[in-house]
């Protein structure tokens, strides 16, 4: 084949290729520049949701308003009336609710995963299967509070009031107990493993089943617990600890 045929051919075949690199780099932008605009778009549908959900939440106390799956993650709800409010599977993970009330409320399902709950009123709030991992709820009162199911995993509950609460088959590992006061409590099956109980009372406490391997125990007051089948291996004890009479025989390992 003749040099200038071979030249054409190539000119042809270079000019070609570079059309369709350059059309489809047009059809990539704008097709990214497309995208772009309906992230921008839904960021502020996020955005203007989020600001409808919290003023909705500030105003509860008068309007009585539904708040269920409503996000009001991250947002400052400290001290605010909540009391009965439909919270049910809301997210208000990271949200301040120190000093709020939320009695009565129904919370079940709702992420309050790292949230502010210290010197809550959560008595006889409806609790059940919500995410409350590495929450605060330092001197929370949750007396009669159902939160069966909770994750409360790291969970900050020193000094809380658990009187009547029910706490079957939640998860507390790792978390915060010390000096926390449980009276009548049903901890049934609960996961305490590596939980902080240092100088807790727990009276007419049903911990039957419960998994309390590496926790911390030293000063606790169990005298008047149900320790049947629970789980003590590598638990910590000291000279204060006070355990119920006959309890090594009751606990499936130690």
């Amino acid at each position: 084949m003749d040099m200038p045929w071979i030249s054409v051919i190539i000119s042809f075949a270079t000019g070609a290729l570079t059309g369709a690199l350059v059309t489809y780099f047009r059809h990539w932008l704008a097709r990214r520049r497309q995208a772009e605009g309906r992230d921008f778009a839904d960021r502020q549908e996020r955005d203007r949701v989020r600001r409808e959900h919290y003023a909705r939440a500030l105003s509860y106390e008068r309007t009585k308003e539904s708040l269920r799956g409503c996000d009001l993650s991250g947002q400052d709800l400290a001290g605010v009336y909540l009391a009965q409010a439909d919270l049910h599977r809301a997210n208000l993970s990271g949200a301040d609710l120190a000093g709020a009330n939320l009695q009565k409320a129904n919370l079940i399902g709702a992420d309050l995963s790292g949230a502010d709950l210290s010197n809550a009123r959560l008595a006889e709030a409806a609790l059940e299967g919500a995410n409350l991992e590495g929450a605060t709820l330092h001197s929370a009162d949750l007396e009669e509070a159902n939160l069966a199911g909770a994750s409360l995993k790291r969970a900050d509950l020193r000094e809380a009031v658990l009187e009547d609460t029910d706490l079957e088959w939640v998860d507390l590992e790792g978390a915060q107990l010390q000096g926390v006061y449980v009276k009548k409590a049903n901890l049934h099956a609960a996961q305490l493993q590596g939980a902080d109980l240092q100088g807790a009372r727990l009276k007419g406490v049903d911990l039957t089943e419960a998994r309390l391997e590496d926790a911390n125990l030293e000063g606790a007051d169990l005298r008047k617990t149900y320790l049947s089948g629970a789980h003590l291996r590598h638990a910590r004890f000291d000279s204060s600890t006070s355990m119920p009479d006959g309890w090594e025989s009751l606990v499936a390992s130690r």
